[in-house]
């Protein structure tokens, strides 16, 4: 745990008491980042006193202010939980600081910049072909000796390009000056579009383009992005952020009018965004674009993208016939293309054909393509035929050629192997190799906008289903040690009442019902009400549950496995909040006057916030407000209208200038935060269910 600025600040300035001076002097000796912050904060202050301080012009204050100023109110300013400090000329010193670093941040950013967010990435190709990153901020990485950015970068390529297949890359980024660093990233000569990230050495401060990327687009002479970067960013940001593809994908429209990927791609996203009836009116100009296209690729020369998109433009535009025409050229033209395996597989999908004759016809596009959507298919169709041998077939090809894999998707697969017995040997071999994988948190395993933090909770939640799968395929062949083994690993790794129900089933099948009902108590004890029971009324287990000592005994451990996460960081809650109606507020007034513990929603925009994120708060509204605990909505964008949810039983607040954003330090689209009643920082993270549960266990 890092000593927070303000008590860093105040040590650095001689302003604790000695009992606290000795604390923050002891942990200095141990923690080199926590000394080369306060370090940094000596240098800082050294160099704001050997400035001179010019006089204002005369009578410039009357200028600007003619009114007597004598009976003007004096307002004290607010620590919010900070130590106490000297007033006077400290408080005076600290406005100039602040004054001195906004100036300098509009000098060196320009206004718009400056009102936009703390920092700025520019991705720079350099001689040779490196990649040269600049990055400037006010944020707390301003102070870190190094940072580093994270980059995932595309190189085309012309078999792959359906599969949106970028590759992964980190280097470190050093302090030229305080605020200032810069790094040099190797990236191929081919790379046309990259995106990249900013965190400290820990992993646990991100720092983003409020929610996006930083990107790095290739350009032609003109400076204008080329069809291939722009390409990639399109299919980068329906991965990353759906509502901005759709409006990339209209710029591409508009810049390339003859690419029928573009067009496509943004028929499809007013299919998604639009009403029924504004799509109707759309469709006639659409029509007339796919005639267009369609005339000037059979009097051309198109590339496999372009075929492809044309067909499917024309299957949303409900021409089966030119469908089916541009597939036949996509397949003679280019019949080992990534494209020609997508088509495929959207007409072996929906055929009425039998598992066996799907799967003879996925061997054939294999053997032609090898493309990842198909090993990915013809695994799931290989459950069905419940064949070791097919279904290994099929694993190994999964394995080593599929994108997009994650831990999350591993245990899907064993989990899907786990529903048919006869594969239970597999399934085994599949958890282990999974469970002995290092998980480098620094590299692809980990999204780009993930913390390490966050990346770690998921992964310990995913191997603690892995290991529950492996204790039943271990007590199947009798192995009853290794069984137990595994059980108890699953309960260790994450606070997950689903695997305690589990793991209490198969304690209670062994006949070890003292370690099942301490199983149950876990899982009752849980603050949370889910979407989903963990128990049901006609469970074995809860007819014969806990004993009160033990459900004590389980709330004092849930208690203590969750409080053991918590971070301790210093909020600024007098940040400015915009009320639905446009009145300026602030956090701490929107935290309430009786502030207790306050879960904070933020989003980038209202409707980025999944359903199931408001039937879960709904669901928890009585156990929320019992407790005293206020829900804080905050989204970056007034629309869609709050009035468009009127379900919506709490307020939403607003945060334009990104001042919120920024305090918190938001990395992702829909983040949850969780304040003490002391207004500290003491949960970040990407899942409501989570943050419902520290919210619930800060206010008892």
């Amino acid at each position: 745990m890092h000593i927070d600025y303000p008590t860093l600040s105040a040590f650095a300035d001689g302003d604790l008491d000695p009992a606290s001076s000795a604390d923050v002097s002891a942990h200095l000796l141990a923690c080199a980042k926590c000394q080369g912050e306060a370090q940094f904060i000596r240098e800082l202050g050294d160099g704001l006193r050997a400035l001179q301080t010019p006089s204002a012009p005369r009578h410039a204050f009357d200028r600007i202010w003619p009114e007597d100023r004598e009976a003007a109110p004096v307002s004290e300013l607010r620590t919010h939980g900070r130590e106490p400090i000297q007033r006077g000329w400290r408080i005076a010193l600290a406005a100039g600081v602040v004054g001195l670093m906004a100036a300098a941040f509009v000098l060196t950013f320009g206004a718009d910049r400056a009102m936009a967010g703390a920092s700025a990435l520019t991705l720079e190709r350099a001689d040779g072909g490196a990649m040269t990153l600049r990055y400037e901020t006010i944020s707390p990485l301003a102070g870190e000796t190094s940072v580093r950015a994270r980059i995932r970068y595309w190189i085309p390529d012309s078999l792959r390009f359906a599969q949106n297949e970028g590759r992964f890359s980190e280097i470190e980024l050093s302090r030229e000056a305080p605020g200032r660093f810069e790094g040099v990233a190797d990236l191929p000569p081919g790379t046309v579009y990259a995106v990249a990230t900013v965190e400290d050495r820990e992993g646990n401060y991100l720092d983003t383009d409020f929610g996006r990327f930083w990107e790095y687009l290739e350009t032609d002479g003109r400076g204008r992005p080329t069809l291939q970067a722009r390409r990639y960013q399109v299919l980068a940001a329906f991965e990353f952020n759906a509502p901005r593809a759709a409006m990339l994908a209209q710029e591409g429209a508009s810049e390339f009018p003859g690419q029928p990927v573009f067009w496509f791609w943004r028929l499809s996203s007013e299919h998604a965004a639009l009403p029924e009836a504004s799509i109707e009116a759309l469709l006639p100009t659409h029509a007339a674009r796919l005639s267009e296209l369609d005339r000037a690729a059979r009097d051309g020369n198109p590339e496999a993208v372009e075929i492809y998109a044309l067909s499917r433009y024309a299957t949303l535009l409900g021409r089966p016939a030119l469908a089916d025409y541009w597939q036949s050229e996509l397949r003679t033209r280019y019949p080992r293309h990534g494209a020609v395996a997508l088509v495929n597989l959207q007409a072996i999908l929906p055929s009425q054909a039998s598992t066996e004759e799907k799967l003879e016809a996925l061997e054939a596009d294999w053997a032609r393509v090898g493309a990842p959507a198909t090993a990915q298919l013809g695994l799931q169709s290989s459950y069905e035929l419940a064949d070791p041998a097919v279904t290994e077939r099929w694993l190994g090809r999964h394995g080593v050629g599929s994108w997009g894999r994650s831990l999350s998707s591993d245990a899907e697969v064993a989990r899907n192997l786990m529903e048919v017995p006869a594969l239970w040997p597999l399934a085994e071999g599949w958890i282990l190799d999974r469970l002995s994988s290092s998980h480098d948190w620094v590299g692809s395993a980990r999204r780009l906008d993930q913390s390490r933090h966050n990346f770690e909770a998921e992964t310990r939640q995913n191997q603690a289903y892995l290991y529950l799968y492996l204790s039943r395929v271990r007590l199947d062949r009798g192995d009853l040690d290794g069984g137990i083994e595994a059980l108890e690993r699953s309960v260790e790794e994450a606070w997950d009442p689903r695997v305690f129900v589990r793991a209490a089933e198969i304690h209670r099948s062994l006949g070890s019902d003292v370690r099942a009902a301490q199983l149950i108590a876990l899982a009752q004890v849980d603050p949370v009400a889910p979407l989903t029971p963990y128990l049901s009324p006609e469970d074995d287990a809860a007819p014969r549950g806990p004993t009160e000592t033990a459900l004590a005994a389980a709330r004092s451990a849930m208690r203590e496995r969750i409080v053991a996460g918590f971070v301790n960081e210093y909020v600024n809650l007098d940040v400015a909040l915009r009320t639905e109606t446009g009145e300026q507020t602030t956090l701490e007034r929107a935290a309430g006057a009786d502030r207790g513990v306050t879960l904070v929603l933020y989003t980038m925009r209202l409707d980025l916030v999944p359903d199931e994120t408001f039937a879960l708060r709904d669901l928890n509204s009585e156990r929320l407000n019992a407790a005293g605990v206020r829900t804080v909505f905050v989204s970056e964008q007034l629309d869609p209208s709050p009035s468009e949810r009127p379900e919506m039983d709490f307020r939403f607040y607003y945060d334009p200038d990104h001042e919120v954003w920024n305090e918190l330090r938001a990395w992702r689209s829909v983040q949850y935060f969780v304040l003490d009643r002391g207004g500290r920082l003491r949960h970040r993270g990407e899942d409501l269910e989570a943050a419902l549960r520290i919210s619930l266990v800060l206010a008892m």
